[in-house]
């Protein structure tokens, strides 16, 4: 599907640098997770996972990355934690890690979209066999929505918050060629520095299957 993309903005799912590509609607016979039961079970089991695509406020650029890189620390040490530290010692930092969170969260507006949006999530192959892509695919509720979200972002410099059940797991930026369209069409591919575990577990969150794993 390479030769239906064009390049559409640049995203950033928490220190792994990627592209968010156009597509034309995805062939579901070739996608593994796009199936007719596929498609049902998402809707079951999105109902226990909260997702939401959100714009970033005014004037918080530089706040926005200070705060990923404290959010980001406290996750290293969450993880090293839980190998050997005390109970005291995690529940310290996890409140610590939430109210990180919560202060990420104010930088971003209320929800533009929501997993109710979101059709589906799925796994693309590259031509680098140890490279793989996430696609995404919305309704046409959220396709309208989508549309009008880029395009009032496009060249700003601000980005589209991407959250799972209240922490930002990806931030996109938008290009100033599509302050005059938006991102149009429904469709999108998140590109580039994905291992295939990476992807297959990007969207199976983003398809509500797995609870919010700490970003890398």
């Amino acid at each position: 599907m390479a030769h239906l993309r064009s390049l559409l903005l640049i995203a950033l799912m928490i220190d792994i640098p990627s592209n968010l590509s156009a597509c034309m609607a995805p062939n579901l016979d070739k996608l593994p997770s796009a199936t007719a039961t596929a498609q049902s079970d998402i809707k079951v089991r999105r109902s226990t996972v909260h997702l939401s695509f959100r714009e970033q406020k005014r004037g918080t650029e530089a706040r926005l990355q200070v705060e990923r890189q404290v959010q980001q620390e406290f996750l290293k040490k969450q993880a090293e934690l839980k190998k050997s530290g005390t109970q005291t010692a995690i529940a310290t930092n996890e409140a610590a890690l939430k109210r990180s969170n919560a202060v990420i969260a104010s930088l971003f507006e209320k929800p533009t979209l929501t997993e109710k949006n979101l059709a589906d999530a799925y796994v693309e192959l590259n031509s680098n066999p140890n490279m793989s892509s996430v696609g995404l695919k919305f309704d046409a509720e959220g396709s309208q929505a989508f549309t009008t979200l880029t395009k009032k972002l496009a060249g700003t410099g601000r980005s589209v918050g991407i959250f799972l059940d209240d922490r930002l797991i990806s931030s996109p930026t938008i290009g100033v060629e599509f302050a005059q369209t938006g991102i149009t069409g429904g469709n999108a591919v998140i590109t580039e520095r994905f291992s295939v575990q990476e992807a297959k577990d990007l969207a199976a969150q983003l398809r509500g299957e797995l609870p919010a794993i700490s970003p890398k």
